[in-house]
């Protein structure tokens, strides 16, 4: 049985094919279209996940999609009325611009015309569409992502984000393969929305920069949190509330979602161009703390009624990797999963197993092995574009060595290798490598290479094995999805990577899921005594990760990087 999952018009568009039980690709569209965040129908990644699994659209079985049109629909219809008058400007902006792809009323319309994109768009002939569609509630979609994938056979389940229909958090339990809603919380109250409302109070892009407020966050001091107390209570049974005098998202999406009151409240929001200033700084740790708090009154509502020590997570907020690592230290739960796509774009994901397990009902679960779904080049490829190029290079038969002595020198590698990563963090098959011993390579890094602001992290890389000897970590985090402390007597050892709050947001590498990465990091051991690399994305600021040789190079040239590893062979800068 062939499934294809599927996730546009939103953001983060997406595709995913099943084959039964396996996941044969998954790639987000804005890899192969390189706008970043796309919500545009995922023509590429679906032509991707047929290639990969060697079918056409005539051995597809269902395709799915991760949102039911119509109970969006009525559910912002009912938004709209339920602000009257305040939505009658929204509401007539959605009339008036109903051809624009910003549209909700044009988005509501593109979904419900989906099987007929799919086969205008691939012209399929008439034995090609033998498939059914089925749409997935959102946030089912993030459950199904999550636990389906997970090492639990029962766990409780936790999705949280902006909005899905009308869901903004859904308190879960799966066990076998059915997922059960316990509970909801509805549109307007969403943590997602306040991470997202001071994101854009603070100057960055909404759905997209909230990560940057996450890393400005240790900068500040949480000077603001009787502030936020105004804006959103706390309540008994894992509930929380917005007191919507200080927001208008419930009737307007288009502008910002802050009134003229949380200005009142927090002072002139910040300019994209405008200098950050403590102010700024002490507002994202105020936020950021507050984030963290409502979350373990989430999950310790969810503790107490579900008779598991396994906690499962998705949903765009589950991206929140500072706020994991505290779920994982301070909550009751022993054991917590987190999928590497568990924003958006795991709903292509999600979609499908949720319809081959829970509605299908087959309970041959497979837990998820690794990350990397993506497109993968073989070495004819890789030399082809060095050479259609004109670029010297040189080959190497163990390419680890060389890449790691190059690291221990103080250059700076971009790492091409294997299968893409799915989701949004590069776990050493599409990085940008360098010494963490070195404390100026954070600025070098930020300032020469990624043109990005200099108060953003980077994140290491770890033999699992050796992970406990330099940070406080309860659990292995392939997905680089959880902070821990980095252990005070490690921190001068590996500058480079120690957050201002002396945190680090983690991977360790197995070396069964990824053995060349791994020896890599062996090798770089083996020089220096260290078993940690620093490890970023193979992209600069508002480009998406590299997905081809030729993205790599044109990367590779354009930046400070010294040196540009493809498979087995090295490329260095002039």
């Amino acid at each position: 049985m062939y499934i294809l999952g599927l996730n546009c018009y939103l953001h983060d568009s997406s595709a995913c094919l099943l084959r039964d039980n396996e996941i044969v690709a998954a790639a987000e569209e804005e890899r192969f279209s390189r706008k970043k965040h796309t919500g545009d129908f995922p023509y590429n990644a679906i032509k991707f996940c047929l290639e990969e699994g060697k079918i056409n659209f005539a051995d597809i079985d269902y395709v799915t999609f991760y949102w039911r049109p119509w109970k969006g629909f009525l559910n912002r219809a009912w938004s709209l009325v339920k602000y009257f008058p305040k939505s009658l400007s929204a509401f007539q902006r959605d009339i008036d611009t109903v051809s624009s792809e910003e549209s909700n009323v044009k988005k509501f319309f593109d979904i419900l015309k989906l099987r007929r994109t799919i086969i205008e768009s691939f012209a399929l002939k008439a034995d090609e569409i033998r498939w059914k569609l089925c749409y997935v509630e959102h946030h089912l979609a993030h459950a199904a992502s999550t636990f389906f994938v997970s090492p639990f056979k029962s766990s409780a389940i936790l999705t949280v984000d902006a909005n899905g229909e009308w869901t903004t958090t859904l308190f879960g339990e799966g066990k076998d393969n059915k997922v059960k809603v316990l509970k909801e919380i509805s549109y307007p109250h969403s943590l997602g929305v306040l991470y997202s409302t001071f994101t854009d109070f603070l100057g960055f892009k909404t759905n997209s920069d909230e990560y940057k407020v996450m890393g400005l966050a240790p900068y500040g001091q949480p000077r603001y949190m009787d502030k936020f107390k105004k804006i959103i209570q706390l309540k008994p049974q894992g509930e929380f509330v917005l007191d919507m005098n200080y927001f208008k998202h419930g009737y307007d999406t288009r502008s910002s979602f802050y009134t003229d009151k949380m200005i009142e409240l927090f002072g002139q929001p910040r300019k994209p161009a405008e200098k950050i200033t403590q102010h700024h700084a002490d507002i994202a740790s105020s936020l950021q703390e507050t984030l963290e708090e409502a979350l373990l009154h989430l999950v310790d509502y969810l503790y107490s009624i579900c008779a598991t020590e396994n906690l499962c997570i998705a949903g765009g907020v589950g991206l929140n990797s500072v706020a994991n690592g505290r779920i994982l230290r301070e909550s009751k739960f022993k054991q917590i999963f987190i999928q590497p796509a568990a924003h958006d774009a795991g709903g292509a994901l999600g979609s499908a197993l949720y319809l081959y397990h829970h509605l299908l009902n087959n309970n041959d679960r497979r837990p998820l092995q690794n990350a990397y779904l993506g497109p993968s080049f073989e070495s004819e490829q890789i030399l082809g574009e060095i050479k259609r190029q004109g670029i010297p290079y040189e080959y190497y038969e163990d390419i680890t060595p060389v890449a790691a002595r190059l690291l221990s020198e103080g250059k700076i590698v971009g790492w091409f290798q294997s299968r893409m990563e799915y989701g949004p963090r590069a776990l050493g098959n599409r990085s940008i490598l360098a010494d963490p011993r070195r404390k100026e390579m954070k600025d070098i890094l930020n300032a020469k290479v990624k043109h990005r602001e200099g108060f953003r992290p980077f994140a290491p890389s770890v033999l699992e094995e050796d992970c406990e000897e330099f940070f406080s970590c309860a659990s292995v985090s392939p997905y680089m999805l959880l902070v821990y402390d980095v252990k005070p007597e490690k921190r001068h050892l590996i500058p480079a990577v120690t957050h201002v709050d002396g945190t680090a947001r983690v991977q360790s590498v197995n070396k069964q899921v990824n053995p060349l990465y791994w020896k890599l990091i062996d090798e770089f051991k083996r020089l220096t005594s260290c078993s940690v690399i620093l490890n970023t994305s193979f992209n600069v600021m508002g480009e998406p990760i590299v997905c081809t040789p030729g993205e790599a190079i044109n990367c590779f040239r354009t930046t400070g990087i010294d040196c540009l590893v493809m498979g087995n062979y090295l490329i260095r800068q002039k």
